[in-house]
């Protein structure tokens, strides 16, 4: 055998960046129809504003393991990449750079001008994004890459409106809206972040009409929304107000008579004071009762929050300055009962976070019982399955109360709505200077464009003629063409040989928190408009948190850059709070950790029905005050890299030079042993990445070629190795070496792309002057080994055990005697058994043995009495004795166990008369107790075994 040698240095930025070039320049991510069986996943398509963080890192990593996987196993795998023009969250970094940069408004430049700096935002850092996937080893085909507003889906989004309204599905409506101040526009229900706040919650003494003396009382932590109300409510069998109901009181403030109604959906006596404001035009239940009883509803705010000419001597104040003098101005009238302290959770915008207003406004609507029928029964019919199982549930849940949706908004970057006026037939239509809508009134109908043509825009009036026609002033809501991803990036509305071959999509790898937002408007929308799922399976991937369970995020303070893993180099952080004893502003520097690294030491986390990720990042302060980071996950995972690259260069290409495969099967147990090994190692990675419990795999790939190729079976066939006379003996080694390694670098290629092909290229020159012809040039294209081609064998895998079981009882009787040092030969260890063939099968195993226990030599001899002074173990049947006799200082030993002895029994007695008073167990906290009983337990059964010793 040629000695291990020192192997050039694994370089992993070096090896990633060559591979991914030459992956890219030889088209191996490209996909078109073929004659195979074709697997398709689409990207949830990251926002252009978007920088790459921990969660996008556990997503994509997730498609690319899968992608790789079935690209290997025969399927032709396409990976549909692109981005999101994310309407609200664009514009709004725009603006804001807009407003630094030139003091202006969009109302200032208009809609074409913001428009264009728009694209050129995107043009500029829109597409950073695809960069940072590609850092990752991501194999989309980008070739295939599309934006939400490519001309072709932005056909599809407007086929799909035209569509929907023609059925009477999308309709224009007076609605109360959920109304972001700070965007200007309207949400919908799944884009508010509720969030919990201190508040105050008021009474407030409204006179009944004509009775100066009597009052009702009513409480509200919104007093400023008074200026809107319309009604008191209370309920019919609250006797308190009974002889009240149908007359009127006055609004304080503005002394405008309202009615006292009977409503009992709304009023509850055992609640407040029992007597409800009703302000229909900023509250979702107020909205409900003015409906039921046939109310005013009375908007009092402008769009930027601040209070309307409705609101009277209040108008021009913001809200807060309103509810100031609102509150000082019933204070002087003695009409302020109460102030209660509560906390309540209150409605803030997703992307501003500005506090959401119940907003009274015309929008436009999506209709959604009938697609909610659709969405519910793909998933119940079992034509789509969630992993993990119970995500199903939130999906369900959604569907079960979600309202009509809300699609237009108030900005300008997004697909506008396809919808025009003529405005010599509605002369009420109000445009700016620039010749833009700002006002439609309700009455105006609207005017279409044909469904079928891909002109946007319909060229006159069908009544009058008219060719001064104008567009709808909104833009539809971003989730709007998200939803129709699967079909419009694979051609839609046309039927396209892309969307006959590659829909419906195999599976959807995307987070929780977009369940309702994006994964059941795709359902509704496939089965709507195609008849078939979008995808079949939908995998809710883990959210990454930090050791303490909250979200990983640059913004909190307690994230971390995966690209910087990668590369290395430094980061400043600007969170919102400390994290911990470690400072909000701060300076991070990171190793170098590389791309395979990042992605085993993920994956190897993501397994089963795990939705939390909790990755433990280590900060260690420099004398500059700036931070040295680790991650104890990723150092594994670079560990694991060393040691594929160490074992591969060092030992297995060294010794297989000039290596001629054995076609015959070997009679070596230790090779019959390792192939068993490749058999369950490729049925388990497969069925793991299957059912997609990924950390699995990467535990079983780690304990192969760890535990099993390197710790073991190397260990063993060095001494054939070493032969140099020509027996088969070392050709079947080499041969075994070969095919393990040949197996090993494809089912590792999906979570360790870069390396496994740099080894590969390294591994199929020796197969093939081996005589093992590999027609595969490149491991990314490889076929995926199949467990049936290596052989199982129970009885190789049960000697081998046993020899293992003999090996760790020996290495365990050296940690234990504190006497042997660490690296002494241990000169005889003897082994009896009743049965002697028990023996026999171990004797070839027994210089492998030696070899791994540093021990001189191994005698096998059925029913040999005890030697005086030994170390004694069972292994199954086999009696193992360790004589200690001159190997150790018996006298020595004997009373430093008997010092530990006294020593453990002392804690032994004080844990037992703590645990026996009452006043202890009966005080103390439950976790305190039971966490002393388990040191109890420790040491008694520490106490056992020094006596054994």
């Amino acid at each position: 055998m040629t000695e291990p040698r020192k192997p050039q240095a694994f370089s992993a930025l070096e090896i990633e960046a060559k591979w991914y070039q030459y992956w890219e320049e030889h088209q191996c991510f490209h996909s078109e129809p073929d004659n195979r069986p074709s697997y398709t996943i689409v990207i949830p398509p990251p926002n252009v504003t978007g920088a790459l963080h921990m969660g996008h890192a556990v997503n994509n990593v997730i498609q690319d393991v899968l992608i790789r996987y079935h690209r290997m196993g025969g399927y032709n795998a396409c990976w549909v990449p692109g981005t999101d023009h994310a309407g609200i969250a664009t514009q709004s970094v725009v603006e804001k750079r807009l407003r630094q940069e030139e003091g202006k408004s969009r109302h200032d430049i208009g809609r074409e001008a913001l428009l264009a700096k728009i694209w050129q935002w995107k043009e500029l850092y829109g597409n950073r994004i695809i960069g940072q996937l590609k850092r990752l080893g991501c194999s989309c085909d980008w070739q295939r890459t599309r934006f939400t507003m490519d001309d072709w889906l932005s056909y599809a989004v407007r086929y799909v409106f035209l569509e929907l309204f023609a059925e009477k599905l999308v309709y224009r409506g007076k609605r109360l809206i959920n109304w972001c101040p700070g965007c200007r526009t309207a949400l919908s229900n799944d884009e508010l972040v509720y969030e919990t706040v201190d508040a105050n919650f008021w009474e407030i003494r409204y006179p009944l009409e004509g009775q100066s003396d009597e009052f009702i009382t009513v409480a509200t932590t919104r007093p400023e929304t008074m200026l809107g109300d319309t009604a008191v409510a209370v309920n019919s069998q609250d006797v308190r107000y009974q002889k009240w109901i149908g007359k009127r009181c006055l609004l304080p403030l503005l002394n405008r008579p309202i009615p006292i109604i009977a409503d009992d959906i709304l009023a509850d006596p055992k609640k407040g004071t029992g007597a409800v404001k009703v302000t229909p035009a900023h509250d979702p239940n107020d909205y409900a009762c003015g409906q039921r009883n046939h109310l005013p509803m009375i908007n009092i705010l402008n769009d930027d929050g601040s209070l309307n000419d409705n609101a009277g001597p209040y108008r021009g104040m913001s809200a807060a300055a309103a509810r100031a003098k609102v509150l000082a101005d019933l204070k002087a009238q003695n009409l302020l009962g109460k102030t209660h302290k509560l906390q309540h959770d209150v409605a803030h915008c997703y992307r501003s976070h500005d506090i959401v207003e119940p907003y009274l406004s015309n929008q436009w609507f999506v209709r959604m019982e009938p697609l909610v029928a659709l969405a519910r029964k793909a998933v119940l019919d079992g034509e789509v399955t969630f992993f993990p199982k119970k995500r199903a549930e939130d999906y369900l849940r959604w569907l079960d109360q979600t309202p009509d949706w809300c699609i237009s908004r108030q900005i300008w970057w997004g697909h506008r709505i396809p919808i025009w006026y003529c405005t010599k037939c509605y002369p009420g239509i109000v445009l700016d200077e620039r010749g833009e809508p700002n006002l439609v009134p309700e009455t105006a109908q609207p005017i279409l464009p044909q469904t079928s043509s891909r002109n946007a825009c319909p060229e006159a009036c069908p009544q009058c003629g008219n060719k001064k026609l104008v567009q709808d002033p909104d833009v539809l809501d971003t989730w709007f063409s998200s939803q129709l991803w699967p079909l419009s990036t694979l051609g839609w509305p046309e039927e396209t040989q892309d969307l006959k071959y590659y829909y419906p999509t195999q599976v959807l790898v995307t987070a929780r928190d977009i369940i309702a937002l994006w994964v059941a408007r795709m359902v509704m929308m496939g089965m709507k408009f195609r008849g078939l799922r979008p995808f079949a399976h939908v995998l809710i991937n883990p959210t990454v948190q930090d050791e303490r369970g909250d979200i990983m995020s640059k913004t909190r303070g307690n994230g971390v850059d995966p690209l910087k893993l990668i590369v290395g180099g430094s980061d400043h952080i600007q969170g919102k709070d400390a994290f911990g004893d470690i400072p909000a502003d701060r300076i991070e520097h990171y190793p170098s950790y590389g791309c395979d690294a990042l992605r085993y030491g993920l994956m190897t986390m993501a397994s089963g029905d795990v939705q939390d990720i909790r990755l433990i990042v280590q900060r260690s302060l420099r004398p500059d005050k700036e931070y040295d980071v680790s991650l104890p996950v990723l150092e594994e995972g670079r560990r694991f890299c060393n040691k594929i690259w160490q074992a591969c260069h060092g030992v297995i290409f060294a010794n297989c030079q000039e290596a001629k495969i054995v076609k015959k099967n070997s009679p070596h147990l230790e090779d019959i042993w390792l192939t068993d090994r490749l058999h369950h190692a490729v049925k388990g990675v497969s069925e793991m990445l299957d059912a997609y419990r990924l950390g699995e795999a990467c535990e079983i790939l780690y304990r192969f070629f760890w535990d099993d190729l390197c710790s073991w079976y190397l260990e063993i066939v060095k001494l054939r190795l070493w032969e140099n006379d020509g027996k088969k003996s070392k050709q079947y080694a080499q041969t075994t070496l070969l095919k393990a390694l040949h197996v090993f670098l494809r089912l590792l290629h999906p979570i360790m792309p870069h390396l496994s092909e740099e080894l590969w290229h390294t591994l199929l020159p020796l197969l093939n002057a081996a005589g093992l012809e590999e027609k595969s040039e490149n491991c990314i294209v490889a076929a995926w080994p199949e467990a049936k081609s290596y052989a199982c064998d129970a009885q190789a895998v049960s000697v081998m055990e046993l020899a293992r079981g003999v090996t760790s009882a020996i290495n365990n009787i050296r940690a234990e005697q504190k006497g042997i040092r660490e690296g002494q030969k241990i000169p005889k260890v003897i082994l009896t058994a009743a049965n002697a063939e028990q023996l026999d099968v171990l004797q070839p195993l027994f210089e492998g043995i030696k070899k791994l226990t540093k021990v001189e030599e191994i005698a096998a001899t059925p029913d040999v009495a005890k030697p005086p002074h030994s170390a004694v173990r069972m292994v199954q049947n086999i009696t193992l004795y360790l004589p200690l006799t001159g190997l150790i200082d018996l006298d020595a030993e004997k009373t430093r166990i008997a010092k530990d002895v006294a020593k453990i029994e002392e804690q032994i007695k004080q844990l037992e008369n703590k645990l026996a008073n009452p006043n202890y167990t009966g005080k103390a906290k439950a976790e305190v107790v039971e966490r002393d009983r388990a040191r109890l337990e420790e040491f008694k059964e520490r106490h056992k075994n020094l006596q054994k010793e």
